[in-house]
Protein backbone atom coordinates (compact mmCIF):
# COMPACT_ATOMS: atom_id res chain seq x y z
CA UNK A 1 0.00 0.00 0.00
CA UNK A 2 1.08 3.75 -1.03
CA UNK A 3 1.27 6.37 1.49
CA UNK A 4 1.09 9.99 0.30
CA UNK A 5 4.15 12.25 0.79
CA UNK A 6 4.08 15.75 -0.25
CA UNK A 7 6.51 18.84 -0.28
CA UNK A 8 5.33 22.56 -0.68
CA UNK A 9 7.35 25.91 -0.77
CA UNK A 10 5.91 29.52 0.17
CA UNK A 11 7.70 32.37 0.38
CA UNK A 12 5.46 34.18 2.66
CA UNK A 13 6.47 38.12 2.19
CA UNK A 14 7.88 38.93 5.36
CA UNK A 15 6.59 36.99 8.10
CA UNK A 16 8.26 38.99 11.25
CA UNK A 17 7.16 39.63 14.63
CA UNK A 18 6.47 43.28 15.87
CA UNK A 19 9.58 43.47 18.32
CA UNK A 20 12.25 45.71 17.04
CA UNK A 21 15.84 43.66 16.87
CA UNK A 22 18.70 46.09 17.10
CA UNK A 23 20.80 43.35 14.73
CA UNK A 24 18.59 43.95 12.04
CA UNK A 25 16.94 45.85 9.89
CA UNK A 26 13.31 45.25 11.17
CA UNK A 27 12.14 48.74 11.95
CA UNK A 28 9.36 48.69 9.80
CA UNK A 29 8.16 45.66 11.35
CA UNK A 30 6.80 46.90 14.63
CA UNK A 31 3.50 49.34 15.41
CA UNK A 32 5.44 52.29 15.42
CA UNK A 33 7.18 51.41 12.17
CA UNK A 34 5.86 52.79 9.01
CA UNK A 35 4.16 49.37 8.31
CA UNK A 36 2.14 49.85 11.29
CA UNK A 37 2.88 46.18 12.21
CA UNK A 38 0.95 44.96 15.36
CA UNK A 39 -0.18 41.98 16.81
CA UNK A 40 -3.50 41.55 15.55
CA UNK A 41 -1.83 41.97 11.62
CA UNK A 42 0.68 39.25 12.95
CA UNK A 43 -1.79 36.83 14.44
CA UNK A 44 -3.53 37.14 10.90
CA UNK A 45 -1.10 36.61 8.55
CA UNK A 46 0.28 33.63 10.87
CA UNK A 47 -3.05 32.30 10.53
CA UNK A 48 -3.51 32.96 6.75
CA UNK A 49 -0.46 30.83 6.35
CA UNK A 50 -1.43 28.26 8.04
CA UNK A 51 -4.84 27.89 6.23
CA UNK A 52 -2.71 27.15 2.80
CA UNK A 53 -0.70 24.76 4.70
CA UNK A 54 -4.05 23.31 5.51
CA UNK A 55 -5.23 22.83 2.12
CA UNK A 56 -2.56 22.93 -0.60
CA UNK A 57 -1.98 18.86 -0.42
CA UNK A 58 -5.77 18.34 0.98
CA UNK A 59 -7.13 16.07 2.12
CA UNK A 60 -3.37 15.63 3.40
CA UNK A 61 -0.92 18.14 4.96
CA UNK A 62 2.18 18.87 3.48
CA UNK A 63 4.85 16.56 4.49
CA UNK A 64 7.59 19.02 3.87
CA UNK A 65 7.52 22.20 4.05
CA UNK A 66 9.77 24.52 2.90
CA UNK A 67 9.27 28.47 3.95
CA UNK A 68 11.20 31.47 3.29
CA UNK A 69 11.14 35.32 4.60
CA UNK A 70 11.57 33.88 8.12
CA UNK A 71 12.41 36.63 11.00
CA UNK A 72 12.83 33.90 13.61
CA UNK A 73 12.47 30.88 15.53
CA UNK A 74 9.62 32.50 17.69
CA UNK A 75 7.73 33.44 14.21
CA UNK A 76 8.24 29.68 13.78
CA UNK A 77 6.33 28.68 16.46
CA UNK A 78 3.72 30.97 16.48
CA UNK A 79 2.72 29.28 13.00
CA UNK A 80 2.96 25.55 14.42
CA UNK A 81 0.62 26.95 17.40
CA UNK A 82 -1.80 28.28 14.02
CA UNK A 83 -1.75 24.97 12.59
CA UNK A 84 -2.77 23.20 15.57
CA UNK A 85 -5.89 25.16 14.85
CA UNK A 86 -6.25 23.37 11.70
CA UNK A 87 -5.82 20.67 13.36
CA UNK A 88 -2.27 19.91 11.73
CA UNK A 89 0.02 18.41 14.41
CA UNK A 90 2.95 16.79 14.36
CA UNK A 91 5.53 18.72 12.98
CA UNK A 92 9.19 19.61 13.36
CA UNK A 93 11.22 22.30 12.55
CA UNK A 94 14.59 23.29 11.20
CA UNK A 95 15.87 27.01 11.13
CA UNK A 96 18.97 29.17 11.50
CA UNK A 97 19.54 32.54 11.99
CA UNK A 98 21.05 33.64 8.71
CA UNK A 99 23.64 37.04 8.20
CA UNK A 100 21.43 38.57 6.05
CA UNK A 101 20.74 42.41 7.03
CA UNK A 102 17.07 42.32 7.03
CA UNK A 103 16.66 38.75 9.55
CA UNK A 104 15.02 37.21 6.60
CA UNK A 105 15.32 33.29 6.42
CA UNK A 106 14.48 30.35 4.88
CA UNK A 107 12.92 27.61 7.33
CA UNK A 108 12.26 23.62 7.39
CA UNK A 109 8.67 22.15 8.48
CA UNK A 110 8.52 18.25 8.59
CA UNK A 111 5.87 15.36 9.67
CA UNK A 112 7.96 14.10 12.22
CA UNK A 113 5.58 10.95 11.46
CA UNK A 114 7.23 10.30 7.95
CA UNK A 115 10.74 11.83 8.14
CA UNK A 116 13.17 11.46 10.33
CA UNK A 117 15.99 14.30 10.10
CA UNK A 118 19.57 12.89 10.70
CA UNK A 119 21.51 16.18 10.08
CA UNK A 120 21.08 19.76 9.19
CA UNK A 121 22.92 22.85 8.58
CA UNK A 122 23.19 25.99 7.46
CA UNK A 123 25.35 26.93 3.54
CA UNK A 124 26.97 30.11 3.83
CA UNK A 125 26.45 32.05 0.70
CA UNK A 126 29.66 34.16 0.34
CA UNK A 127 29.20 37.64 -1.61
CA UNK A 128 31.38 40.61 -1.77
CA UNK A 129 31.63 42.93 0.92
CA UNK A 130 29.88 42.88 4.37
CA UNK A 131 26.87 45.42 2.73
CA UNK A 132 26.27 42.43 0.36
CA UNK A 133 25.15 39.52 3.38
CA UNK A 134 22.21 37.57 2.30
CA UNK A 135 20.49 34.41 3.46
CA UNK A 136 22.47 31.10 3.65
CA UNK A 137 21.02 28.03 2.45
CA UNK A 138 19.41 25.36 4.20
CA UNK A 139 20.20 21.85 3.95
CA UNK A 140 18.41 18.99 5.98
CA UNK A 141 19.14 15.22 5.33
CA UNK A 142 16.70 12.10 6.70
CA UNK A 143 14.78 9.37 5.95
CA UNK A 144 11.33 8.87 4.71
CA UNK A 145 8.84 6.10 7.08
CA UNK A 146 9.91 3.84 4.00
CA UNK A 147 13.84 4.18 4.76
CA UNK A 148 14.32 6.31 1.74
CA UNK A 149 17.28 9.00 1.76
CA UNK A 150 16.06 12.36 1.09
CA UNK A 151 18.30 15.63 0.65
CA UNK A 152 16.69 19.08 1.16
CA UNK A 153 17.81 22.31 0.04
CA UNK A 154 15.70 25.40 0.96
CA UNK A 155 17.00 28.63 -0.81
CA UNK A 156 16.16 32.04 -1.54
CA UNK A 157 18.60 33.82 -3.82
CA UNK A 158 19.39 37.66 -3.50
CA UNK A 159 16.85 39.61 -5.03
CA UNK A 160 16.30 41.97 -7.93
CA UNK A 161 15.73 44.97 -5.87
CA UNK A 162 18.41 47.20 -7.27
CA UNK A 163 17.92 46.11 -11.22
CA UNK A 164 18.07 42.64 -12.18
CA UNK A 165 21.58 42.90 -14.19
CA UNK A 166 23.06 44.53 -10.64
CA UNK A 167 22.05 41.61 -8.95
CA UNK A 168 22.59 38.93 -11.37
CA UNK A 169 26.08 38.17 -10.04
CA UNK A 170 24.58 37.70 -6.26
CA UNK A 171 22.46 34.79 -7.89
CA UNK A 172 25.22 33.72 -9.84
CA UNK A 173 27.35 33.21 -6.76
CA UNK A 174 24.15 31.43 -4.78
CA UNK A 175 23.82 28.87 -7.09
CA UNK A 176 27.48 28.19 -7.48
CA UNK A 177 27.56 27.72 -3.78
CA UNK A 178 23.92 25.84 -3.96
CA UNK A 179 25.62 23.49 -6.79
CA UNK A 180 29.03 23.15 -5.24
CA UNK A 181 26.39 21.66 -2.39
CA UNK A 182 24.45 19.09 -4.57
CA UNK A 183 27.84 18.04 -6.12
CA UNK A 184 29.05 16.86 -2.59
CA UNK A 185 26.13 14.62 -2.33
CA UNK A 186 26.18 13.16 -5.85
CA UNK A 187 29.64 12.40 -5.12
CA UNK A 188 28.83 10.36 -2.17
CA UNK A 189 25.75 9.06 -3.94
CA UNK A 190 25.13 9.93 -8.12
CA UNK A 191 21.73 7.89 -7.44
CA UNK A 192 21.00 10.00 -4.47
CA UNK A 193 17.39 11.52 -3.99
CA UNK A 194 17.86 15.59 -3.63
CA UNK A 195 14.54 18.31 -3.68
CA UNK A 196 15.54 21.48 -4.04
CA UNK A 197 12.31 24.54 -2.97
CA UNK A 198 13.04 28.01 -3.19
CA UNK A 199 12.55 31.18 -4.16
CA UNK A 200 15.40 31.66 -6.61
CA UNK A 201 14.55 35.53 -7.81
CA UNK A 202 14.85 34.18 -11.31
CA UNK A 203 12.96 32.05 -13.58
CA UNK A 204 14.09 28.90 -14.96
CA UNK A 205 15.56 29.83 -18.25
CA UNK A 206 17.90 32.41 -16.45
CA UNK A 207 21.38 32.09 -15.98
CA UNK A 208 21.69 30.92 -12.33
CA UNK A 209 19.25 28.07 -12.59
CA UNK A 210 19.68 27.26 -16.31
CA UNK A 211 23.58 26.94 -16.69
CA UNK A 212 25.42 27.92 -12.83
CA UNK A 213 22.62 25.27 -11.00
CA UNK A 214 22.07 22.82 -14.34
CA UNK A 215 18.53 22.48 -13.87
CA UNK A 216 17.41 20.61 -17.04
CA UNK A 217 13.84 21.21 -18.32
CA UNK A 218 13.31 18.36 -20.36
CA UNK A 219 12.60 15.19 -19.10
CA UNK A 220 12.98 12.90 -22.28
CA UNK A 221 16.25 11.06 -20.60
CA UNK A 222 16.09 10.71 -16.79
CA UNK A 223 20.19 10.49 -15.81
CA UNK A 224 20.62 9.93 -11.69
CA UNK A 225 23.06 12.75 -10.76
CA UNK A 226 21.32 15.35 -13.04
CA UNK A 227 19.47 18.33 -11.86
CA UNK A 228 15.33 18.53 -13.50
CA UNK A 229 13.41 21.52 -12.69
CA UNK A 230 9.57 20.15 -12.54
CA UNK A 231 7.64 23.69 -12.95
CA UNK A 232 9.15 24.59 -16.02
CA UNK A 233 5.84 23.18 -17.92
CA UNK A 234 4.02 25.56 -15.94
CA UNK A 235 6.33 28.63 -17.26
CA UNK A 236 5.61 27.23 -21.01
CA UNK A 237 2.13 27.46 -20.28
CA UNK A 238 2.69 31.38 -19.24
CA UNK A 239 2.14 30.72 -15.59
CA UNK A 240 4.03 32.27 -12.43
CA UNK A 241 4.25 32.79 -8.94
CA UNK A 242 4.99 36.62 -8.48
CA UNK A 243 4.17 39.57 -10.57
CA UNK A 244 5.79 42.37 -11.82
CA UNK A 245 4.07 43.93 -15.02
CA UNK A 246 3.87 39.90 -15.98
CA UNK A 247 3.93 36.72 -14.54
CA UNK A 248 7.45 35.22 -13.36
CA UNK A 249 8.18 31.70 -12.14
CA UNK A 250 10.69 32.56 -9.01
CA UNK A 251 9.03 30.07 -7.18
CA UNK A 252 10.10 26.60 -7.95
CA UNK A 253 10.80 22.76 -7.18
CA UNK A 254 14.13 20.91 -8.81
CA UNK A 255 14.68 17.54 -8.43
CA UNK A 256 17.77 14.99 -9.14
CA UNK A 257 17.66 12.24 -11.43
CA UNK A 258 17.99 9.91 -8.82
CA UNK A 259 14.22 10.50 -7.19
CA UNK A 260 12.73 10.57 -10.23
CA UNK A 261 13.97 7.20 -11.28
CA UNK A 262 13.38 6.16 -7.34
CA UNK A 263 11.88 2.79 -6.35
CA UNK A 264 10.96 4.14 -2.70
CA UNK A 265 9.24 7.41 -3.74
CA UNK A 266 7.02 7.86 -6.84
CA UNK A 267 5.60 10.93 -9.05
CA UNK A 268 5.15 11.88 -12.47
CA UNK A 269 6.43 15.30 -13.61
CA UNK A 270 2.92 16.39 -13.90
CA UNK A 271 2.75 16.02 -10.30
CA UNK A 272 4.37 19.55 -9.14
CA UNK A 273 2.14 22.36 -9.69
CA UNK A 274 1.71 25.95 -8.46
CA UNK A 275 -1.23 26.33 -5.99
CA UNK A 276 -3.41 29.24 -7.18
CA UNK A 277 -6.88 29.09 -5.82
CA UNK A 278 -9.12 32.86 -5.98
CA UNK A 279 -8.42 33.95 -1.92
CA UNK A 280 -4.87 33.61 -3.11
CA UNK A 281 -5.16 36.24 -6.18
CA UNK A 282 -5.52 40.06 -5.94
CA UNK A 283 -8.18 40.96 -9.10
CA UNK A 284 -7.26 45.00 -10.56
CA UNK A 285 -10.32 47.13 -12.27
CA UNK A 286 -9.78 44.85 -15.59
CA UNK A 287 -9.32 41.66 -14.15
CA UNK A 288 -6.17 40.76 -14.26
CA UNK A 289 -5.03 38.37 -11.28
CA UNK A 290 -1.76 39.00 -8.93
CA UNK A 291 -0.61 38.14 -6.03
CA UNK A 292 -2.93 38.96 -2.90
CA UNK A 293 -0.32 40.38 -0.90
CA UNK A 294 -0.06 42.20 3.07
CA UNK A 295 0.88 45.61 1.61
CA UNK A 296 -0.42 46.84 -1.37
CA UNK A 297 0.17 51.04 -1.35
CA UNK A 298 -0.91 50.38 2.46
CA UNK A 299 -2.15 47.18 4.30
CA UNK A 300 -4.50 44.92 2.41
CA UNK A 301 -4.14 42.04 4.99
CA UNK A 302 -3.59 39.55 2.06
CA UNK A 303 -1.33 36.42 1.87
CA UNK A 304 2.01 37.26 -0.18
CA UNK A 305 3.57 38.71 -2.85
CA UNK A 306 4.51 34.86 -3.70
CA UNK A 307 2.11 31.93 -4.79
CA UNK A 308 2.88 28.61 -3.29
CA UNK A 309 4.42 25.37 -5.49
CA UNK A 310 3.75 22.07 -4.27
CA UNK A 311 5.00 18.22 -5.07
CA UNK A 312 2.52 15.57 -4.46
CA UNK A 313 4.57 12.02 -4.21
CA UNK A 314 4.07 8.57 -3.36
CA UNK A 315 6.32 6.39 -0.97
CA UNK A 316 6.00 2.89 -2.13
Amino acid sequence: MQENFSFMFYNTENLYDTTDDPEIMDDEFTPGGKLRWDEKRLDDKVGKIAHVIAHITAPDAPSIIGLAEIENRGVIERLLDALKREHITGYGSVHYDSPDERGSDVALLYDTGVFRVRESFPVPVHLEGIEERTRDILHVAGTTKNDAELHLFITHFPSRREGTEKSERRRYVAACELRNETDKVFSQDPRANIVIMGDFNDTPDDNSISDVLGARKSFSDIVPAQLYNLLYPKQEKGLGTTFHERWLLFDQIIVSGGLLLSDKIGFDTGDADIYNPRYLLHFDKKGNPSPNRTYRRGYTGGYSDHLPVFLKTRLK
